[in-house]
């Protein structure tokens, strides 16, 4: 047993005496119903701002503590808080775990439900070991709760969320669906729901210079066609012996042209 002066309002001063040890199951379940209570508590409270969301964590605890010490759960609000925590932490893995056997039951999975296996066999898939039927029940109860509450404030427009009590239930069946858009001053979404017209060109200012047109294209000569043979060595001589005989030929016949000539100016003389 653990001594504790808890000093409330101030003047008297009340000793607990705190238990340690492991939870028996009559105190889990105490602690679950606090939650709850506390739950609604602050939900009621929420829409006057009384108490609301914005009460401190410690405060909040504080009162779990009372509710549990009341009902014979002599655990302080520290050991409330860490127990919570490892009961909502166990009860997500074996959740999720049921859910994904629920999926794969028409598959011919040989999964086998979290209740169907021993401790060992449990430890091997790293689930929880000891969690009972009876509280894990329980915590689905207050966890489906907690999130049709949640739910019906938001939608009224009061009540926050309480970071204690995650809303498994309505984030696990609901597909996260993505609805933000970006909000464009008035000037900007009407440019965009305008319909886009054709360019029109402006007219030159008068006196302007005026530009020289733009210059032709360039025709590519038609390409070669390689369907035709090359022409062999052979021909290439010749077709070069030819020319050559008609360019001796050529300068022959100015020579004889030019002898009269000069034949002609010798006999003048």
């Amino acid at each position: 047993m653990h001594l504790m002066m808890d000093d409330q309002g101030g003047n008297n001063a009340v000793t607990r005496e705190y238990r340690k040890g492991n939870w028996t199951v009559n105190e889990t379940m105490v602690l679950i119903e606090a939650k709850e209570m506390d739950y609604e508590r602050r939900m009621k409270r929420s829409g006057d701002h009384s108490e609301g969301w914005n009460k401190p964590t410690e405060l909040r605890w504080k009162w779990v503590e009372d509710y549990c010490w009341g009902k014979g759960c002599l655990r302080s609000q520290n050991q409330c808080n860490d127990k919570w925590d490892n009961l909502m932490r166990d009860y997500k893995k074996v959740r999720e775990y049921q859910r994904k056997v629920a999926e794969r039951e028409g598959n011919d999975s040989k999964e086998r439900s979290y209740w169907e296996m021993e401790k060992n066999e449990r430890k091997e898939i790293n689930l929880p070991s000891n969690m009972l039927c009876q509280i894990y029940d329980r915590l689905e109860e207050v966890v489906e709760k907690k999130g049709a509450q949640t739910v019906a404030a938001t939608a009224g427009g009061g009540g926050g969320s309480d970071p204690n009590i995650p809303n498994i239930s309505y984030v696990m069946d609901r597909p996260m669906v993505s609805t933000f858009q970006p909000s464009l001053p008035p000037l900007l979404q009407h440019q965009l729901s305008a319909p886009i017209s054709a360019a029109i060109p402006l007219p030159l200012p008068q006196g302007s210079p005026q530009l020289p047109p733009p210059p032709a294209p360039i025709i590519q000569p038609p390409p070669l066609s390689f369907a035709q043979p090359l022409p062999t060595i052979a021909q290439i001589l010749i077709q070069v012996s030819i020319q050559t005989h008609q360019q001796r030929e050529g300068e022959e016949v100015v020579a004889m042209v030019k002898a009269p000539v000069g034949l002609l100016t010798t006999q003048r003389k």
